[in-house]
């Protein structure tokens, strides 16, 4: 990991153990991101976190993801939009796998196991297990509960890559 990528990790709201960069990515603020172990953030990541970003553990995201949780207030004093903001949390469950080029809006969570395709589109909240895509994105079928669960058991992770993480490893 790049002395760049630590400096942004220790001023994070919080990031647990094994995180990892890959690239620049662009944070509005830091203090705002909250990640768990073993999260990966892929190249030219863009989070606007005024209303707050929570990241679960074991979460993997591909280049170019953004995710808002602050918009303009259209509902304000002049048009098309006032200096005045609308900020609302996003949460991301653990387990949760985001593809390339993926737009993620304010207020959205998403649940447990989840996996979101390439460039697709989050406006709304997605259900655990769910297999989403498109845009907006839509549920196109869900994991197998069966499958999740037991590697979920067995704390069964991947690391950079997939690769399996090693149990009990402090760097994860």
């Amino acid at each position: 990991m790049a002395y760049n990528a630590i400096f942004i990790l220790r001023k994070l709201g919080s990031s647990g153990q094994g995180c990892d960069i890959k690239g620049k990515i662009f944070i509005s603020n830091k203090a705002k991101l909250f990640l768990g172990n073993n999260v990966h953030l892929g190249d030219n990541a863009y989070f606007k976190t005024e209303g707050e970003i929570h990241i679960g553990d074991n979460c993997h995201m591909s280049r170019n993801v953004t995710i808002y949780s602050v918009n303009h207030n259209s509902e304000g004093s002049v048009l098309p939009y006032d200096n005045t903001t609308l900020k609302k949390k996003v949460i991301i469950g653990k387990n949760v796998w985001i593809g390339m080029n993926v737009n993620i809006v304010p207020g959205v969570t998403i649940g447990d196991g989840v996996i979101i395709g390439m460039g697709a589109t989050v406006t709304k909240n997605v259900p655990d297990l769910a297999i989403v895509g498109g845009n907006p994105a839509t549920i196109l079928k869900y994991r197998n509960k069966e499958h999740y669960d037991d590697l979920e058991a067995k704390q069964q992770y991947g690391g950079s890559g997939g690769k399996p993480l090693k149990k009990n490893n402090p760097k994860l």
